[in-house]
């Protein structure tokens, strides 16, 4: 069992390099990843190393700041006792770290004898021997203004010891806590003034426990309640910020309450709801409606309207474990969003009327794909929006849950009106900026969408997806200067990983998967610790280009979905089984492509009709739950498989209700996956020169199928089975089989087998 394990980011390996010569100089076993020997697992490895020390350095540096797997090393050494941290560099630590203190090694060149060395020693031995170590200077960290580090500090600022201060204090508040006066409630029926007065009670000892309100006392308010007085009358009186009234009524074992709650300066009304329930315990039934009522108020009298989420006051306790789950869901994969929800759950055991955690879990729902969740996708989807306005109607400026309903209604037209609202509400929403522009990409809105991309970068400069989004859309746009300069910034910033997995991106774009797969086998020699990243990204790519073994060993890909991709379709008993309802057979990933090809060439395009009758009315009822969408592509198919199965009528509805879609994609900045689609239409419309000339259009500009969403043989296409027999036709199909073969030869045998041992020795051969 090591002394110390040392957490650092890659590029500051040189300077890591000599504090650990300086650390073992003193008779400490350190352990950091250049110990690994090379046959041994990675991510296991250092894993098991990081369970095993005794202590954890962290070594801070603005590289190391926007490296996940240092933020995370960092936040289990943290959880457990075992932190120290060490700035290499100045910068602005993450979130829950900046308020530590640490050792500044600043102007360090190595000397073992150094006074900074020793003292790093000392709390090294004092963790590992179970003690705290000393508090450290903490090194001011240059160019950032001092008004954005003492926010930074303030946000752990936590209330402890007694029962009515157990609330996170607001990080951003400037003024001090809100007076709010609950006004007596009024029975509607005399017989239940007792029971009135005791859900008064109970929900004034709930708002009160919130640090950001000071609930006038009880005899106060029921003296001023027998005056006529105004909401300005509060204000000036008793210095009330805010009134809330209400009214209670019981009929038979049901108990309804009407509230108010108006803001003294203006008289407006800020919010009015009703509550209530089965009134069949008394005593539950009282704390029900407090917590209730107490939930609804927080967000909106929270500092600065609580747009934000740290904003909305909570326990300490429960922000830290809401903070674990955020941080693991900026991962962005399918294990951290599902390591996140039980997370959020007890986040929401904990504090049910916390608006962030409900955001956050519908949120996570709405990246997963159903199978990760097990449900079907419409339950998966419905569950998401449940969660997402009940975050809503506990605060209602929640800017994150805005963004959030966005990105899970896709492309309906209400989806932009949310994510707008989320920007507006806060502009430094990097997510929510995501969100809009990879929205307005969907719909061919490159120009729009670049803007929105250029602002989530400028907000997080060096996440991966802020990057790569904008990347993706200048690579669109084919504007090379743009990307030259982005390319120059990731160099100057130092961050080699984040500079090739944008260089990959750009190439996949571009239509050059042998590149992107090249490069990102390249990434993944220098930086294994990165092959979970790009083995989740480059799956279909290998696919695409017939490495269908190394596809599989990424894991994302099953020999099921190989033989389906393939043409060989699971029976009718194995597709319902998967079935929660008709509508899941089309909110599926991949599933609508793949079957509208295998199905009728397997003589089942009855089925395939049978799933579409059973879960749309008519083709304005799939344009409505369908689309339109990414998934658009899926209609030209759709639509050939509908004539060809008798229903002219339903298949030229359907071209009626996507073409004021077509139309903007067609008269907008089209990407090469743009004239696909629309080569598709027209071939499905039987507009055959158009068709082609599109399709030609294509491929010239680096389209290429992946055989999972497109088959690799583009005659597979129902929708071009009158054109297969075009020269044209046929001569755009052989270029493509020719390009494929092209990008297959750019991928290095060596690096394949490198990364995939078991499948690819032969390759390497």
């Amino acid at each position: 069992m090591a002394d110390v394990f040392v957490s650092y980011k890659r590029e500051d390996a040189a300077r890591v390099k000599k504090l650990v010569g300086a650390l073992r100089a003193t008779g400490l076993d350190v352990w950091w990843d250049e110990d690994i020997p090379p046959s041994a697992p990675w991510e296991a490895t250092i894993e098991q190393a990081l369970r095993d020390a005794k202590s954890v350095i962290v070594c801070w540096s603005p590289a190391s700041v926007a490296s996940e797997n240092v933020r995370s090393e960092a936040r289990v050494a943290r959880n457990d006792g075992r932190l120290i941290q060490v700035f290499l560099k100045p910068c602005e630590p993450p979130l829950f770290f900046g308020e530590r203190q640490g050792v500044d090694v600043g102007g360090w060149r190595g000397n073992a004898g150094d006074p900074r060395v020793a003292r790093i020693a000392t709390s090294v031995r004092k963790v590992a021997a179970g003690e705290r170590a000393e508090g450290e200077v903490q090194p001011q960290t240059r160019g950032l203004p001092r008004l954005r580090l003492s926010i930074a500090i303030a946000t752990l600022i936590v209330l402890v010891g007694s029962v009515t201060s157990w609330w996170l204090l607001s990080p951003t508040k400037m003024q001090g806590p809100m007076t709010l006066a609950v006004l007596p409630f009024r029975a509607l029926n005399p017989a239940d003034t007792n029971l009135v007065d005791a859900i008064w009670d109970d929900t004034r000892g709930a708002i009160g426990r919130n640090p950001n309100l000071r609930v006038l006392g009880r005899e106060a308010v029921t003296a001023l309640a027998k005056k006529d007085l105004t909401p300005a009358d509060y204000r000036t009186r008793v210095g009330a910020d805010y009134l809330l009234d209400g009214s209670v009524e019981h009929v038979g074992d049901r108990v309804r309450m009407k509230l108010s709650l108006t803001r003294t300066n203006d008289s407006t009304e800020v919010w009015s709801d009703e509550v209530g329930g089965k009134l069949d315990d008394v005593f539950a039934f009282q704390q029900q409606v407090a917590n209730e009522v107490e939930g609804r108020i927080r967000g909106r009298v929270a500092p600065g309207g609580g747009v934000k989420d740290r904003n909305i006051a909570t326990s300490g306790e429960t922000y830290a474990i809401y903070a674990d789950a955020r941080s693991l869901m900026r991962k962005r994969d399918a294990a951290s969003f599902r390591a996140a929800i039980p997370l959020l759950r007890k986040a929401l055991a904990m504090d049910p009327n916390y608006a962030p955690a409900w955001a956050s879990l519908g949120q996570a729902f709405g990246y997963l794909l159903a199978s990760d969740v097990n449900m079907g996708a419409k339950e998966k989807n419905d569950l998401a929006v449940q969660y997402l306005n009940r975050s809503l109607q506990l605060a209602p400026n929640l800017s994150q849950a805005h963004a959030a309903l966005g990105m899970v209604q896709g492309m309906k037209p209400e989806a932009e009106v949310q994510l707008r609202k989320a920007v507006a509400l806060d502009p430094n929403n990097s997510e929510a900026w995501g969100w809009l522009g990879n929205l307005l990409a969907r719909d061919a809105r490159y120009s729009e969408a670049l803007p929105a991309y250029t602002r989530a970068e400028q907000i997080e400069p060096l996440w991966s997806f802020t990057v790569i989004n904008r990347v993706g859309c200048l690579a669109t746009l084919r504007d090379m200067s743009g990307l030259n300069a982005e390319y120059q910034r990731l160099t100057e910033a130092g961050d080699q990983v984040l500079l090739m997995k944008a260089q990959a991106a750009a190439a996949g774009v571009f239509g050059h998967p042998g590149d992107k797969i090249r490069i990102s086998l390249q990434l993944r020699q220098l930086h294994p610790e990165a092959a979970a990243w790009i083995d989740n990204r480059l799956a279909f790519d290998l696919y695409g280009l017939g490495f269908v073994d190394e596809a599989m060993s990424t894991g994302r890909i099953t020999a099921e979905q190989v033989a389906e991709y393939r043409g060989q379709p699971a029976s009718p008993s194995e597709i319902r089984k998967n079935l929660k309802s008709p509508i899941d057979f089309w909110l599926s990933i991949e599933r609508p492509f793949v079957y509208a090809r295998t199905l009728p060439a397997y003589g089942r395009l009855d089925e395939y009709i049978g799933y579409y009758r059973a879960a749309f009315a008519n083709a304005d009822d799939f344009a409505t739950q369908y689309g339109p969408s990414r998934f658009i592509a899926i209609v030209p198919n759709l639509a050939a498989n509908l004539k060809a199965g008798g229903m002219d009528n339903e298949a030229d509805a359907l071209f009626r209700a996507f073409e004021p879609t077509l139309a903007a994609v067609a008269h907008g900045r089209i990407s090469a996956e743009d004239s696909m689609v629309l080569a598709q239409f027209r071939a499905a419309a039987g507009r055959d020169d158009e068709a082609v000339k599109l399709l030609v259009q294509a491929v010239s500009n680096g389209w290429l199928p992946d055989g999972r969403f497109w088959a690799t043989d583009v005659s597979d296409e129902p929708c071009f089975a009158n054109l297969t027999t075009r020269p044209e036709f046929l001569a755009v199909r052989q270029r493509i089989f020719a390009r494929i073969e092209e990008e297959r030869r750019k991928v290095p045998p060596k690096l394949l087998a490198l990364a995939y041992p078991i499948t690819s020795a032969k390759a390497a051969a």
